[in-house]
C-alpha cells in the first residue's frame, strides 16, 4: 500500500506561511491599520443616530437632523473606503506569501528523489498541491479580511458600549462567556472532523488518479465494476466527512443565534429601567442596541470563521507537510572522471515486507561499452535499471560513478553523467522546442535538428505546421507513443551524458514501430556507456556484453555467441524468442 506524506503540526504549518509573509510584513500592517481606523469610524454611526433620536424627542429643527445625516453619511463612506484598502493590503501580502509557499512545496517535491515519490501515493501529492493549496489560497483571499475586519469592530465597539453606560457595557461583555462556551465545543469536535474530511478528498483523488492512469489494464481485466465501486466508496466517505463537519457548523450557529437573542433583550431590558431613572437617554439605548447589533455580523463571522479557519489549517498542515519529506543528502559536485557505471551489492525490496527485487548485484558498465540486461518479467531488470540510472536509491550496497556514490551526486549534476530513458515517455505542454530544450538550455535549432536525426524524428518534425515551434502535449497536439519516445531518445542527445539506461525505449507495439526506435536507439547510444534493458533479443545480440537476470540476480554474462555455446539460460531466452517471437534471428547470428 501507497505511503502518504507527512502532515505539519499547525505551529509549523503556521511557520512556514509567516516565513513568506514575512518580507510583506509592512504591506500587512498597513492594511491591519487601515482596518482598525474603519471599525473605529463605523461606530460613529450609531452614536450620531442616538443624538438624533434625543434631537427629535427635544424637538430640535429640520437642520440639526440634516447635519447628523450628513455626518453619518460622510463617515460611513469613510469607514468603507478605509476598509477596502485594508482589505486589498492584508490579501495582497497574503495571497503572495501562500503562492511563494505552494512554489517551495511544488519545488521540495521536485526535488525528492524519484523513488521517495513513487513510494508515495500519486493522489496525496496531487491532492494537496492542488486541492489543498487552492482551499490555502482561497481563505487567504475570503477569510483572512473578514476575520481581521470582524475582530478590529469587536475590539472597538465593545468599549463604545461602556461609553454610553457603564452598565449596559456589563450586559454587552455577557456575550464573552455564551461566544467562549460555542468555541469551547465547537473547536474540539470539529477540528478532527476537517483534518479527516482533508484526509478523505486526499485519498478520493487518488483512487480517481489511479482508476485513469490504469484504465486499459482495468478494462482488459473485466475489473471496471469493481473500479467504480471503490471510486463511489471513496466518494462516499468523502461526503459523509463533509456532512458531519456541516452538522456541527449548524449546530454552532444555532448557539450563536440563541446568544445574539439574549444580549440584545438584556440590553433593551436593562434599558428601560435605566431611561425609567433617568439614567441615560432614549438615544443612548438606541447606540447601544445599534452597536451591539452591528456585533451581530462580526461574532457570527468570527466564530463562523473558525469553520474555514479549521478547515484552511487542516489543508495548510497537509500542504506544508511535503516540506517535511526529507531528500536524501547530496554533495553540489559530479565525479572527476566517468570510465564506469558500478552497481556493489546492490539490493532493493519494495515496501517493508516485500519480497527482494534485487539481491547483491554486481555490475559495471565501463564508458563506450554497450551492456544488455535481459530476463523473464519480474527478474529485476528495470529496477537495477533505476538504480543504475539513480533514479532509484537501493535499499541495500550503492551504485557509484567514476568512484563516487550516486546518491551524494546532486541530481542535477548526476542527470549530466548518466539519462534514463523508459518505456513511457513523457511529452511537455509546449513547443517541440521546449520539450527538446529542457535537456540543454543553450541549445540553438540546428543542434536540435541534429539530435531529431539521431532519433528518427526529423522527418515528421519538419511535416509539423509549425515545424519546431509547434504545441505538442495537453495543450497541443497529442503525439503518438512512439513519436514521444524519439522526443526522448533526443533529449539524450542534446544532454550528452556519459552513460544512458534504456528500460525497453524501443519496445513498441507493432514491429515497425520498434524497429524504426531500435535503430534511433542505436544512434543514440553509439559511443556512450548503454545498460540496455529490451525483451526483444533482436536489439541484444551485437551488445558487448549481455547480462542475464533471474530473480533479482545476475545468472551469467558474455556475449551473445559464448553464451549461447554455455547453453545456460540465454541460450534458453534464444530459442524460446526465435520460435515465438518474430521467428526469425538477427542477420548474421546463429538461431
Amino acid at each position: 500500500m501507497s505511503a502518504t506524506f507527512p502532515v505539519s503540526s499547525t505551529r509549523r504549518a503556521w511557520a512556514a506561511f509567516a516565513r513568506h509573509l514575512a518580507p510583506r510584513r509592512r504591506g500587512a500592517w498597513a492594511g491591519a491599520a487601515a482596518l482598525l481606523v474603519a471599525s473605529a469610524l463605523a461606530i460613529v454611526p450609531p452614536f450620531l443616530v442616538g443624538a438624533l433620536i434625543d434631537a427629535a424627542r427635544d424637538g430640535e429643527g429640520r437642520g440639526t437632523a440634516v447635519r447628523l445625516g450628513v455626518a453619518i453619511a460622510l463617515v460611513s463612506v469613510a469607514a468603507a473606503l478605509l476598509q477596502l484598502v485594508g482589505q486589498r493590503l492584508v490579501v495582497g501580502a497574503a495571497e503572495r506569501a501562500v503562492g511563494d509557499l505552494r512554489a517551495e512545496v511544488v519545488e521540495h517535491a521536485l526535488q525528492l528523489d524519484g523513488v521517495v515519490v513513487e513510494r508515495h501515493d500519486p493522489g496525496d501529492l496531487v491532492s494537496r498541491v492542488a486541492d489543498d493549496g487552492r482551499l490555502v489560497a482561497t481563505s487567504v483571499v475570503e477569510v483572512v479580511p473578514g476575520v481581521l475586519a470582524a475582530a478590529t469592530a469587536i475590539v472597538v465597539t465593545l468599549p463604545g458600549l461602556f461609553a454610553v453606560d457603564w452598565r449596559l457595557g456589563l450586559v454587552g461583555l455577557l456575550a464573552v462567556p455564551l461566544y467562549a462556551h460555542t468555541l469551547r465545543w465547537y473547536l474540539p469536535a470539529s477540528s478532527p472532523l476537517y483534518a479527516a474530511q482533508r484526509a478523505a478528498l486526499g485519498r478520493h483523488a487518488s483512487r480517481l488518479l489511479e482508476a485513469v492512469q490504469s484504465q486499459r489494464t482495468i478494462r482488459a481485466f473485466g475489473r471496471w465494476e469493481e473500479t467504480r465501486e471503490d471510486l463511489r466508496e471513496a466518494s462516499r466517505r468523502s461526503r459523509d466527512h463533509a456532512d458531519a463537519s456541516y452538522r456541527v457548523l449548524t449546530r454552532m450557529f444555532a448557539r450563536n443565534n440563541r446568544a445574539e437573542y439574549v444580549i440584545i433583550a438584556a440590553i433593551l431590558l436593562v434599558g428601560f429601567l435605566l431611561v425609567d431613572a433617568d439614567a441615560v437617554t432614549i438615544g443612548g439605548v438606541a447606540t447601544a442596541a445599534l452597536l451591539y447589533h452591528r456585533l451581530f455580523n462580526p461574532l457570527n463571522t468570527l466564530v463562523g470563521s473558525f469553520d474555514e479557519v479549521l478547515e484552511a489549517s487542516a489543508a495548510l498542515n497537509r500542504l506544508t507537510g511535503v516540506l517535511e519529506e526529507p531528500r536524501s543528502p547530496r554533495d553540489l559536485r559530479r565525479p572527476e572522471r566517468v570510465d564506469a557505471l558500478v552497481a556493489a551489492g546492490v539490493t532493493h525490496r519494495y515496501g517493508d515486507d516485500g519480497p527482494l527485487a534485487l539481491d547483491g548485484v554486481d555490475l559495471s558498465v565501463g564508458a563506450g561499452e554497450t551492456v544488455a540486461l535481459v530476463g523473464a518479467s519480474g527478474a529485476g531488470k528495470s529496477t537495477l535499471a533505476a538504480a543504475l540510472a539513480g533514479s532509484l536509491v537501493p535499499t541495500g550496497g550503492h551504485v557509484a560513478i567514476g568512484g563516487l556514490d550516486a546518491r551524494r551526486i546532486v541530481e542535477r549534476e548526476l542527470r549530466r553523467v548518466v539519462c534514463l530513458v523508459a518505456q513511457e515517455a513523457h511529452v511537455f505542454a509546449g513547443t517541440v522546442a521546449f520539450n527538446l530544450r529542457l535537456a540543454n538550455d543553450d541549445a540553438d535549432d540546428a543542434a536540435l535538428w541534429r539530435a531529431l536525426d539521431d532519433a528518427g524524428a526529423a522527418g515528421w518534425v519538419r511535416a509539423l505546421p509549425e515545424g519546431l515551434e509547434t504545441e505538442v502535449g495537453d495543450d497541443g497536439l497529442r503525439l503518438g507513443p512512439q513519436e514521444a519516445q524519439q522526443l526522448a531518445l533526443a533529449r539524450v542527445v542534446l544532454a550528452d551524458p556519459a552513460f544512458v539506461v534504456l528500460d525497453e525505449a524501443a519496445a513498441e507495439d507493432g514491429a515497425g514501430d520498434a524497429r524504426v526506435l531500435e535503430r534511433a536507439a542505436e544512434r543514440v547510444v553509439a559511443g556512450r556507456g548503454a545498460l540496455v534493458v529490451a525483451h526483444r533479443l533482436r536489439q541484444v545480440a551485437d551488445a558487448d556484453r549481455i547480462v542475464v537476470m533471474e530473480r533479482g540476480r545476475i545468472v551469467e554474462q558474455g556475449t551473445h555467441d559464448a553464451l549461447l555455446d554455455g547453453g545456460g539460460p540465454y541460450a534458453a531466452l534464444w530459442r524460446a524468442w526465435s520460435v515465438d517471437g518474430d521467428g526469425s534471428a538477427p542477420t548474421g547470428q546463429r538461431p
